[in-house]
């Protein structure tokens, strides 16, 4: 690692079951499994060029159970940034998240300048909803997470990649209220451009932006309606390196 590369750490906790893994999978991988496996703990390191600046960013994908307590203190220490994941279709696992929160808050002093995002997945199976909207917005806007939320499919690929925006987005403002829904414009196995920013994938070959547009969909406003360690490491910097410019 150069002297000019930075590090950062981005854990994401959660429940078991409610799709943390495969939110990671999906964006790193664009792959899906309906099969559950039960993480122990997963740690994906990528490298990425933000604003002229080499980043290494570790994506570690805890355990929902059978945690030891400081195996999960150690982890919320170390962390640069949080992705905080339920399940829409399991209240109990929203409360969970609060619980994360509220320890996140115990442990780290700074937690109000540390990004964060709240993110409801399962959202393909609306008909079992049972976290209104609504009741997440209304907690993630006043107990001082700063309003970072999203609800997303993985199963389905539906706003995954704005996950990771609004996490981008928080990382350069962590106090910056954050409600508007991010818009794809253009995505390809090769690149990514949106409109804040570029993000480029050096991994895979290359598709028309007409058929990306495709396949991703438009985005849904984030106020939707209200009812209803193993550690896989790159083998080669040329192979992973991603170029992130966000502006």
């Amino acid at each position: 690692m150069s002297e000019h590369e930075q590090r950062n750490r981005v854990v994401l906790l959660g429940a078991g079951g409610v799709g943390k893994s495969s939110i990671l999978k999906r964006f790193l991988f664009n792959t899906f499994s309906g099969t559950y496996q039960e993480t122990v703990e997963d740690l994906y390191c990528r490298e990425y060029l933000i604003q002229g600046a080499d980043i290494r960013v570790d994506f570690l994908d805890t355990a929902g159970k059978l945690v030891f307590p400081a195996m999960r203190r150690l982890s919320i220490t170390t962390a640069h940034a949080f992705i905080l994941v339920y399940s829409v279709t399991d209240q109990e696992t929203f409360e969970e998240v609060k619980r994360f929160w509220e320890q996140i808050k115990e442990v780290r002093s700074n937690y109000e300048d540390i990004p964060c995002v709240i993110v409801g997945n399962k959202i393909d199976l609306e008909d079992n909803r049972q976290v209104e909207k609504f009741d997440a917005l209304n907690w993630v806007y006043n107990d001082g997470n700063c309003g970072a939320f999203i609800e997303v499919s993985a199963k389905n690929n539906e706003c995954i990649l704005d996950v990771f925006k609004l996490l981008m987005e928080k990382a350069k403002n962590p106090r910056l209220p954050i409600n508007e829904p991010f818009m794809p414009r253009r995505l390809s196995e090769h690149s990514l451009e949106v409109q804040s920013g570029h993000v480029a994938d050096k991994t895979n070959g290359s598709e028309s932006s007409a058929d990306a547009t495709s396949k991703i969909g438009r985005s849904r406003s984030l106020i939707r309606r209200g009812s209803k360690p193993k550690v896989r490491k790159s083998h080669a910097r040329s192979h992973n390196k991603q170029d992130c410019v966000i502006s």
